[in-house]
This record gives structure tokens, sequence and C-alpha cells, in this order.
């Protein structure tokens, strides 16, 4: 996410209306072939495309109602998802002899701070593909309202990432959002309330990327570019085990970041500490300075933490009638907004570590994740001095996986859901935790033809 600059404080944010347009969606499912080709992406999504077509196909003739979960380890799942939708599914129906709507239409939650950094053609475009946007880190009651609707009517299916935002590893997930189970509860009674004996089902959907051919040679010269522009004397070369070579690399890399980040905070680490933990109390440190600033509490995860900061933040830059404010006021308000981003900042560069554990590459050292790794490292630079990073030589081409697990049911759960609410939520969570773990590349996997059992033939 690039960094922005705030000096003055700034009308609140509008309300961003759904606006879906088939002439939109139309050319964008024709273009997306072309990006995928210019970016070298292979996408793989076929027996999902089709268990999906058939779930789709029983929503069409309502025979239920379906909510989407995926996982969320990149930037570019919106185009992936997007191209499963608007040309994976309608070919996948084709071939099936289904008859399915083109482009097919649905709703999805989108975060409300996407037009800003990205722009608004971005923001337009995801008004018109039927996104609904959602202010994270609040109770954004008309976009949930919104959601709820749309998912307990069931016209179009309602797609959703729990992970909240992306954390750039196909092979570990971050903690689940309990929105997902709160609007799949609110749907259900919704239906039963209006003696609707639609099934509501939940489909998870795993998305795994890797590259094609393991090229270490081009990762070890972007190892060396780093270590170059770090201060690190590189190390003699390794080649009959380029994976051990790497890793005490990586770590070394690792390591003299988490220190210039230390020595930002003055932290002064025990020096016994792993480095886990020395870069878990630099991240409760950066939280801690920003929520002291907002006079938050230091409550929930490292994700829940980080959406409360933003938007502190946001109601300190986006403020109603700012424009009618007396000049004294509004001078206070621009100071107001600019100490506000400074802790927005903060949190921003904390955010970039949240995915960094130490174990990632010791569970498993394939080129994979050395890669993943190396560009959240060249991304945090690139983040922190304000321009772009040119991580040269390319790694090479890569291959998207998408796949569908086992559907999970909801209205069977209403009962334990009355009665305990919170319980009923935390077990559903586990359960589509379980579902979306099965789908990465590591775990055993579910079959996509399970799902046709729970939606497709209903």
């Amino acid at each position: 996410m690039p960094r922005a600059s705030t000096q003055n404080a700034r009308p609140a944010l509008r309300r961003l209306p759904t606006r879906p347009s088939r002439m939109v969606q139309a050319v964008v499912s024709r273009l997306l072939p072309l990006l995928f080709r210019s970016q070298g992406l292979e996408l793989s999504h076929r027996d999902a495309a089709e268990a999906l077509a058939k779930a789709f196909a029983a929503q069409q003739s309502g025979a239920c109602n379906l909510l989407i979960a995926f996982r969320h380890p990149s930037t570019r799942d919106p185009v992936v998802m997007a191209d499963l939708f608007w040309n994976g599914i309608p070919q996948a129906a084709r071939r099936l002899k289904l008859q399915l709507p083109r482009p097919i239409q649905l709703r999805f939650l989108y975060d409300r701070g996407i037009p800003i950094w990205a722009g608004p053609v971005i923001g337009w475009l995801l008004q018109r593909s039927g996104g609904i946007a959602i202010h994270r880190g609040r109770l954004d009651r008309p976009a949930l309202a919104q959601a709820r609707g749309a998912l307990a009517q069931g016209r179009y299916p309602l797609v959703v990432a729990p992970e909240g935002a992306t954390n750039n590893l196909s092979g570990e997930m971050a903690p689940l959002e309990p929105g997902v189970a709160q609007l799949a509860f609110w749907a259900a009674e919704d239906l039963e309330k209006a003696n609707d004996e639609r099934p509501l089902v939940v489909l998870p959907i795993g998305i795994h990327y890797s590259w094609r051919h393991p090229n270490w040679i081009a990762l070890e010269a972007r190892l060396a570019c780093l270590e170059r522009h770090l201060g690190i004397s590189s190390p003699d070369a390794g080649p009959d085990n380029p994976e051990t070579t790497s890793r005490d690399r990586l770590i070394q890399i690792g390591m003299n970041l988490l220190k210039a980040l230390e020595q930002l905070e003055r932290l002064k680490p025990d020096p016994a500490q792993t480095f886990s933990e020395r870069i878990d109390a630099y991240r409760r440190h950066g939280l801690a300075k920003a929520e002291t600033h907002f006079g938050l509490r230091a409550v929930g995860n490292l994700q829940e933490r980080c959406r409360r900061i933003e938007q502190a933040a946001w109601d300190r830059i986006y403020r109603e009638g700012v424009d009618q404010l007396p000049p004294l006021e509004r001078s206070l308000a621009d100071w107001e907004a600019r100490e506000a981003d400074l802790q927005l900042t903060r949190m921003r560069l904390v955010e970039h570590f949240t995915s960094v554990s130490g174990h990632y590459i010791s569970d498993r050292p394939d080129f994979d994740r050395f890669a993943e790794m190396l560009l959240l490292v060249e991304e945090a630079i690139s983040w922190i001095e304000d321009k772009p990073w040119k991580g040269q030589p390319s790694l090479g081409p890569q291959r998207v996986e998408v796949q569908l697990g086992r559907a999970l049911p909801v209205r069977p759960r209403l009962n334990q859901y009355r009665s305990n609410r919170r319980e009923a939520m935390q077990v559903f969570m586990q359960d589509l935790e379980q579902a979306l773990v099965a789908l990465m590349p590591d775990a055993s996997r579910a079959t996509t033809t399970a799902v046709a059992t729970e939606a497709g033939e209903l």
C-alpha cells in the first residue's frame, strides 16, 4: 500500500454506492486474460469453476443462497476472482450445459480505504463490479445492512475475504475476522423470519500462488542487491545447498532491517531474544504508541488493533463540516490531521511486518516461501523510502491455483447461535478456518466435487 502524506484535514468520506454495470464487467472480463499474459501469470481453476457453476446454477434456481469466503494472500486476488467469476465459471457452465447469465452478477465487500490509496478509477471499477464499500475498524451499519440484505435475498452470491486484508503469504493464513460469521447468522435469521426455506451455504475458496520454475540464481542476485542496499557483506556462495545459504542471508537482511526499526523506536532489545520475539516486541511497541496517541485500548490481535488505529486516524483526517470551520479551528484541525497521519504511518509500517514470524521459511524451505519473504522485505523497504524498489532480475512467471472446499451449511447452526451466540460464532469460524487451511498447499486438500453435494445438487 502506498504511503500518503496528509497535510490538511479533509471533508468526511462519503458513502460509495453500489452501481453494477454489465457493460463494464463485460469489458473487464475480456481484458483480464491480456493482463495475466502480460504478467506471466498462469491461472488454474477449472475444477473450482465447474463446481461453482453447479452451485451458481442452484442459487439462480432458488435452491440456495451463497456466501463465498476466499483466502486473501495477494493484492492480485480481486482480479483472479474476477476472472474466475466472469470467465471461468461461464466457460464451465457451457461445458456442463448450464444456463447462467453472463457476466455473472455478484456482490462483494471491499475496504472503503482502497479508493483512497489506489485512486478513483479503481474505486469506480469496484462500484460497477458489484462492490459494497465498508469501513474497517468500526461498526459500519449501512454497509453491513446492505450486505446482510443481499445475502438474505439471495439474488446474487455475496463474496467476502474473512482475513480482511492481504498477508502476502500463500502458505500461512492471517486470523479470520468474525464479521463473516455474523453476516451468515444474521442472514440465516432473516430467512427463517421470512419463512424462506432456502439453505444458506458458505463456500470456502483457496488461492495459492507459486513460481513455475524455481530460479535460485535470480533470488540470490536480489538478495545481493538487498545486502548492498543495507551495507551487508555478502557471504560466500553455497551452490550445493542454496536453501541454507539463502535462508541465512535472508535472516541477516531481516535482522538488519529490524535493527534499524528498533533504533527508530528507541527500542533496546534483549540480546537473549530470538528474531521472532524481537519482531513481536517491535510490533507491539509501534501499535502501543499509536494507540496511546488516540486513547485506544490495546486489545485484540494485531489486525484488529491496526483497524482501530486506522479508523481513529480517519476520524481526525476526514471530518464533517471541516470547510465551514473558522480559520483558527481549521488550522488546529489540519494540525490534528497531520499528527493522525503520522500515527497512521507508524501503524502501516508495523502492518508490513504482521506476516513476519521467523518460522515461515524454516517450516518449509522451498523456493516459493523464500521468494514471498524476499518480496515482503523489498516492499517494506520501498514503502519506508517512499520510492519504487526495482526487483531485478525477475523471479520468473507465476501460477495461481484456485480451489473450492467443502461447503458449510449455516441454518443447522441457528439453534446453537440462539443459545450461545459467541460460542456458535467461534465454532463456525474454526470450521471455516479448517476448511480454508485444507486448501493450502501443504495440507490435505478437500476435493471440489464435494461441493456439489451441499450446493450444486440441492
